[in-house]
Parts: C-alpha cells; sequence; structure tokens
C-alpha cells in the first residue's frame, strides 16, 4: 500500500480506471477464474491505458484553451508550490479526469468484443440464456429442467450464473408460470402459489430451451411444446447455430 499522500493519489488514479473496466466487463461476459498476477496485470494496463486516453483529452484541452487548465509547465517546475497556490483548479480537474477515465472503461467494456484464445470459451448456460437469445431477438427463453429424481420444473427464465466454469455449484432462476411434475407419467401442474424457483445445476440431468416472441400464459396446456403452443411463434435460430431449426435446445449441467 502506498505510505505517502502522493502515492495514495497514483494507486487511485492508476487502479480504478482499471477496476471499473474489469468489473463491467465481467457484468457483460462469462466471469471466468484467472491467477493474482493475471487479474492485478489486467487491471493496472487498462487503468494506465484509460488514464492515457483521458490525459490525450487534456492535451487537446490545454492546447485550444490554455486559460482553462492548470499550467502543466509550473506544475513540473515547481511541484507542491505551485499546488498550493492553484489546488482548487487542480483538484477540479483531477476529479474530471478521474471520472472520464471511468466513463472510458465503461464504455470500453461493454463495446470492445473478447479476442480470440482459451480465455474466450464460453459456457453453454452463457451461448443458450446469453448469446442466443441476443441472436434471434427472442422477448423470453422458456426452460424446461428435468431433475436427476425424475421430476420436471418449467418456467421462464429470470437469471443464471453465468461464470465461464461449468460446475454444479451454478445456479438459476425461473418465473411464473411455472410448471411442475412430481415424477415421470405425472401430468405437469402449474405452480400459481409461487412466483420465483431456483435450480441448482448439481439436480438438473438436462435442460430444455425454448425462444418465444411472447410470454407465455400460465395455466394448464400453455407451456411451450404441448398441443396449445404449437400455433405460437416462436424464434429461428441462426444457421449453424445447434437450435438453427426449431428455436428449442439441451443443454447438460455438468
Amino acid at each position: 500500500m502506498p505510505s505517502s499522500l502522493l502515492g495514495l493519489v497514483l494507486f487511485v488514479v492508476c487502479l480504478v480506471p482499471g477496476f471499473i473496466y474489469a468489473a463491467a466487463r465481467d457484468l457483460h461476459l462469462p466471469e471466468r477464474t484467472s491467477s493474482a498476477f493475471r487479474e492485478t496485470t489486467r487491471v493496472v494496463l487498462a487503468g494506465l491505458a484509460l488514464d492515457g486516453i483521458a490525459l490525450a483529452v487534456f492535451a487537446v484541452i490545454r492546447t485550444a484553451a490554455p486559460g482553462l487548465t492548470p499550467d502543466t509547465g509550473r506544475l513540473v517546475r515547481e511541484g507542491w508550490g505551485y499546488v498550493r497556490d492553484d489546488y482548487g483548479r487542480l483538484t477540479l480537474w483531477s476529479c474530471a479526469l478521474l471520472v472520464a477515465a471511468a466513463g472510458a472503461a465503461l464504455a470500453a467494456a461493454r463495446l470492445l468484443p473478447r479476442g480470440p484464445g482459451p480465455l474466450s470459451v464460453e459456457s453453454s448456460w452463457w451461448l443458450l440464456f446469453g448469446r442466443y437469445p441476443a441472436l434471434t431477438g427472442a422477448k423470453c427463453t422458456y426452460v424446461g429442467c428435468e431433475l436427476v429424481d425424475g421430476s420436471y420444473l418449467a418456467g421462464v427464465l429470470k437469471h443464471f450464473a453465468h461464470q465461464a466454469e461449468e460446475t454444479g455449484d451454478r445456479e438459476l432462476a425461473l418465473v411464473a408460470p411455472l410448471e411442475y411434475r412430481s415424477h415421470p407419467g405425472a401430468p405437469s401442474r402449474p405452480l400459481t402459489d409461487h412466483q420465483l424457483v431456483s435450480v441448482s445445476a448439481r439436480q438438473i440431468k438436462f435442460l430444455t430451451v425454448t425462444y418465444l416472441d411472447h410470454i407465455p400464459r400460465p395455466g394448464p396446456g400453455l407451456v411451450p411444446g404441448t398441443r396449445a403452443e404449437q400455433d405460437e411463434p416462436t424464434r429461428s435460430m441462426p444457421a449453424g447455430s445447434p437450435t438453427s431449426s426449431t428455436g428449442t435446445g439441451t443443454s447438460s449441467p455438468s
């Protein structure tokens, strides 16, 4: 940790934009586990690059309107003497540049694609629940879960664990309309008294996924794939995807 005020300021300036970039990146792409060295290097390099962008913008403003910006020449020559004389403007511009670097971090995290290579491998859950629905423009994703004890649970996907590692510790949440079948051969019944249900990947034998143009209506016989829903429109997947024919796919939670 920094032992002086200047060291603390440099620590914040270097790391805050990089941390914001890394955190925002993990919100839009599958979370992946990296070594401490790799993660630290990622944050520091991203922070330095984003700080460089902010300083480049400051240099342009300084060239166009020198009277509005701090005198960087005096800052270099006089150091703390100039800081004491013009601390108000220096503080204001420092905060503005830090905010600009943070804004650039958020934009970069959203717009920059993930590069090729082994680190870009995505889990099947991310493809089924994140990428493919976005490609099809589906309004909702209806998920059926065949559980290891033979029971069946289905509902509209609310959210899911999006880390890259396909472990049994992941969970997904389904929202009404919910359907449940206690054992093979038993009729499915709606869970009208519940709004949400959480399903552990460890208990899932396989998944069925349907991309819909509409929110399915609650009630018996109105689950996607049943006779009452066969005439309802579904989204077709792009050519070459594993669900391109009907908009429905299966996935093992492994």
